[in-house]
């Protein structure tokens, strides 16, 4: 009998109940503004990759519940001669025996493909997750960008005004307005371009959390409410080798080794023929009586003792350890990169803005009020604010790096394992 999980079916009965209710939620909140809690709980909720997920989990359970079952008897009858006084009559069950322990390999097979199944969803909801967390905060940081280059638009508007109020006056020559004007023109091309991307992004949110294809289209806007100056730590993805051991995907490649292993007790046990244990009736009537049948039919191993099938299982498990080894290295190696990426990352962005951007904003506020009072020409100043602009860029690359080292982290590694200090 197949033991029934409660809490499985508690989780699966609150997703289907309560996950329309929660995507409700998030939908109304949304108006106010969409966090990263209420992103990956919509994701959770509705992502199509999660819910094919739970149906694969819920055949495979179905298909542990078949595995279980005994092999049905089989009921025969035979009649000898078409003349009544001279008809025998036989009546015969006849039930298969497995023998070799093939029952309970063939359970093992179905546990552990329950496994896998179980397995797979949380490699799926590590990939939603990774993915969901990387489109949040790239959607976030278009939004800044936006942000940006909307302020760097009405500096130089302000600009382009100081430098027209001074060329009426007659301090500087009509040439520095028409420079201004070329800068003013500039920064809102910037803002277009910003806006364009940041249209881009929230799609890929919308998709990402697994909305509707008319819903992840949509160009109504979302605001993203993120704070991009609480960038991710490194030190929660250390040591590495713990992490390491808690992927979903190195979970995944073990478990596929479980199950060849599973696959090969399977083709051990078939070398072991079943019985067929018969029991009847037969019914003589030229004779006036009845008589018992007894019987028991076994195949003889002359010819197949399924040799080949052996091998080819225990081949093919030993490729599965060799794979699950060759995949742990590959993961490991690919964190270590990604830890890297955000390590340095982490390391650039509190360099801008701890040094660089105070400087640079102090710069250009200098040489503005210097090209108001007349100490500094225009070009100082488009070089103040050229070298803001890029300081600003920089520190959103930096934090952008950081986020999607982070999230590529979480694809290969999961949640992060907390540590014991």
């Amino acid at each position: 009998m197949r033991r029934f999980d409660v809490s499985r079916a508690a989780r699966r009965a609150c997703l289907t109940l309560c996950g329309p209710m929660m995507v409700l939620g998030a939908q109304v909140a949304w108006a106010q503004g969409l966090s990263l809690d209420q992103a990956l709980a919509a994701a959770l909720a509705q992502h199509p990759d999660l819910r094919a997920s739970q149906m694969e989990s819920e055949a495979a359970g179905a298909a542990t519940q078949q595995a279980a079952a005994w092999q049905n008897p089989e009921l025969a009858t035979l009649v000898e001669d078409t003349r009544r006084a001279t008809r025998s009559t036989t009546i015969q069950l006849n039930q298969p025996v497995e023998l070799g322990g093939k029952r309970e390999a063939r359970l093992g097979v179905a546990r552990a493909a329950e496994g896998a199944a179980d397995v797979e969803a949380a490699v799926r909801r590590a990939q939603v997750g990774a993915d969901l967390r990387l489109a949040f905060h790239a959607a976030a940081v278009a939004q800044e960008r936006v942000r940006l280059s909307e302020e760097l638009a009405r500096l130089a508007t302000q600009a382009r005004e100081g430098a027209d109020r001074r060329v009426q006056a007659g301090k500087v020559s009509p040439v520095e307005a028409l420079k201004a004007q070329v800068a003013e023109a500039q920064a809102l091309s910037a803002v277009a371009v910003a806006q364009g991307e940041q249209r881009a992004t929230v799609a890929r949110l919308r998709q990402a959390m697994g909305e509707p294809t008319e819903l992840a289209t949509s160009t109504k806007a979302l605001v993203v409410e993120a704070d991009l100056a609480r960038l991710p730590s490194a030190d929660r993805w250390r040591p590495l080798p713990l992490q390491l051991s808690a992927s979903p995907l190195v979970a995944q490649a073990q478990q596929e080794v479980s199950r060849r292993q599973a696959l090969a007790e399977v083709e051990r046990a078939r070398r072991t023929p079943d019985l067929t244990v018969s029991l009847g009736a037969r019914r003589d009537a030229e004779a006036g009586r009845n008589q018992a049948i007894l019987g028991v039919s076994w195949v003889l191993p002359l010819f197949d003792r399924n040799q080949g099938a052996i091998v080819e299982a225990s081949r093919r498990e030993d490729k599965a350890r060799i794979d699950s080894e060759a995949l742990r290295a590959r993961i490991g190696a690919q964190a270590e990169q990604a830890l890297s990426q955000l390590s340095s990352a982490l390391v650039q962005a509190q360099t801008l803005r701890e040094r660089v951007l105070p400087a640079a904003r102090q710069a250009f506020a200098a040489s503005t009020r210097g090209f108001e009072l007349g100490k500094f020409g225009f070009l100082d100043v488009l070089d103040a604010q050229r070298t803001l602009f890029e300081a600003e860029t920089q520190a959103l690359s930096a934090a952008a790096q950081a986020f999607e080292a982070d999230a590529h982290l979480h694809a290969l590694l999961g949640e992060p394992t907390p540590t014991k200090d």
